[in-house]
């Protein structure tokens, strides 16, 4: 009896473990690397702004995030542009205008 109960307690603890885990981090928040464009990064802040940098070229935004969608309106912009994105690991895959996947590898 006692093996057994010995036994069924390693069980619940490591199945108890295991929920501990956590899921994987799945927040826009960071810096983002273009895996294709050299130097194309997005940067996301926890407060709703962020900025993209290409080129030597730096725009502000702000955005809202639903965590499907991202809708970014840059500065002088009276129009936010929306896309939608997934993160695994981390990736950011980003669906631009066109319908294309762009990918983004976390800083």
């Amino acid at each position: 009896m006692k093996k057994l109960f010995a036994l069924l307690l390693v069980v619940v603890l490591t199945f108890s473990l295991v929920a501990c885990g956590g899921e994987k981090e799945t927040t826009i928040v960071g810096s983002w690397e273009s895996v294709d464009m050299a130097g194309a990064v997005y940067n996301f802040g926890e407060d709703g702004k962020g900025s993209y940098e290409y080129m030597g070229t730096t725009m502000e935004f702000t955005y809202t995030d639903d965590g499907k969608a991202v809708a970014i309106t840059y500065t002088n912009a009276t129009n936010p542009n929306t896309y939608e994105y997934t993160i695994d690991g981390n990736k950011l895959n980003i669906k631009d205008d066109l319908g294309n996947t762009v990918v983004y590898e976390k800083k």
